[in-house]
């Protein structure tokens, strides 16, 4: 995938000869993680050619970035972009944002988010790989942290690349092969990383479960009942029929408890602005986070902060109040 020259890496494209190309894309930061998006681009690459006896698609992939050029990943390894296409002229079939301390920062970016939200509305599905860590402590990023903090979050974000390649190519050329060509892809391992990391859950309930657990990984950003479905391998009629009857509540209405809850906590333990408190929820503004506090809290985001913060401090931690404890009423005017 990668051609070393001089610590600057290069990104191998394939000849896009073949109408069967699926373009992948892939949005890299400052600081990015290039181990994630490294696992992803080799293991498409290895299901290419275990099946090509048996099928004729292949993968070309595009790195870009928002002004191209270097771009400085982490590990102080550079890779050359190109610059967000401008025009519709080239389709893609995925797009991939490689996680990292200034990734979501990033993304805030209007080219960068503007770009998204059109691969978005476009019905391309786009994935944003974990950074690791909690971006919303406002110390994580950057305060010393030990070895062993360092390399629990390299293991989450490959974790989450190896997690996003192996439904890529499940998808396209069944499991068995995305079994074996994560088993090929030189550095995950995959005693670890296959069982039970990205093993298909076996019921409705647990594909359910796993939906849920999407949306509250996800809940920082734009999100659509399609890639909610996608994640748990379900159709979405499927999904919104069940959903229901497992957790209590529609996606939508989930998704906005989810939301609610996270602000709740932001508000309380950080000094964050809401403007800036919505767009770390997925609420696009501040105007929208006062509605939604005002109908499922009965407070103004500032109001509740200063109710917050005239607690006594050994009741704060526990007093953030969780989406379960609030009253029926306004969690079923949580949803939109």
């Amino acid at each position: 995938m990668f051609v070393e020259n001089n610590l600057q890496w290069m990104p191998h494209r394939q000849s896009n000869g073949d109408t069967g190309t699926q373009h992948i894309a892939f949005v890299l930061t400052e600081s990015c993680d290039l181990l994630g998006i490294g696992a992803i681009a080799e293991a498409l690459e290895c299901a290419c050619s275990l099946a090509s006896g048996e099928s004729s698609r292949q993968y070309e992939m595009h790195f870009l970035s928002e002004g191209g050029g270097r771009v400085r990943c982490d590990r102080s390894l550079f890779v050359s972009t190109d610059e967000l296409p401008r025009t519709d002229g080239t389709r893609y079939s995925r797009v991939f944002v490689a996680g990292g301390i200034q990734s979501r920062a990033a993304c805030e970016t209007p080219s960068l988010g503007v770009w998204l939200q059109r691969m978005r509305a476009d019905g391309t599905p786009v994935r944003f790989l974990a950074a690791g860590f909690e971006a919303s402590n406002a110390n994580a990023a950057t305060a010393a942290v030990s070895g062993y903090e360092q390399a629990r979050r390299r293991r989450a974000q490959l974790s989450s690349a190896v997690k996003a390649a192996f439904e890529v190519i499940r998808a396209d050329f069944g499991e068995s092969i995305a079994r074996e060509a994560l088993r090929r892809t030189a550095f995950v391992d995959s005693s670890e990383w296959l069982s039970p990391s990205v093993d298909t859950p076996t019921t409705v309930g647990d594909r359910i479960r796993a939906a849920a657990r999407w949306l509250q990984e996800n809940c920082h950003r734009a999100v659509s009942v399609a890639e909610a479905a996608e994640a748990c391998a379900m159709s979405q009629r499927t999904l919104l029929r069940n959903f229901q009857t497992h957790i209590g509540a529609s996606p939508s209405e989930y998704l906005q408890r989810v939301r609610l809850e996270r602000a709740c906590q932001l508000l309380a333990q950080t000094s964050l602005p809401a403007d800036k408190v919505a767009r770390r929820v997925g609420l696009t503004n501040g105007d929208r986070l006062g509605k939604l506090f005002r109908r499922c809290v009965g407070k103004s985001p500032t109001e509740y902060r200063a109710w917050m913060s005239g607690k006594p401090r050994e009741d704060s931690a526990n007093s953030v109040p969780s989406c379960d404890a609030l009253p029926p009423l306004a969690l079923a005017m949580c949803g939109e």
